[in-house]
């Protein structure tokens, strides 16, 4: 033998590469996007987009303060869902940023 390891499957080795960048598994990520309507209900997550998702940390922009102001209302609750979807701990706090006018939410 060679010495050089067994071939991995991609979609393992994006993952250990996920979790040494702070990244959740992509699938948990692919998850929570899916439910985000469900999460923030269907009317204001046309208002809020997801930037990213590192250390626990889920950075959204949203597209007005009085917005902003009812996501980190839901935080506890988006959280809480998030933990029954993808895993306690995935999701551990939500960031909130206004988006500038006229930029793309």
């Amino acid at each position: 033998m060679s010495g050089r390891e067994e071939p991995v499957p991609l979609r393992d080795a994006l993952a250990g590469v996920s979790r040494e960048l702070g990244l959740p598994d992509p699938q948990q990520l692919t998850t929570l996007l899916d439910a985000w309507p469900d999460l923030v209900g269907s009317t204001l997550a046309g208002h809020v987009h997801v930037r990213s998702l590192r250390d626990g940390v889920l950075v959204v922009a949203v597209d007005s303060p009085a917005v902003a102001t009812q996501v980190r209302y839901l935080e506890g609750t988006v959280r809480e869902a998030a933990d029954r979807l993808v895993g306690a701990g995935v999701l551990r706090r939500l960031q909130v940023v206004v988006q500038a006018p006229g930029k793309r939410v």
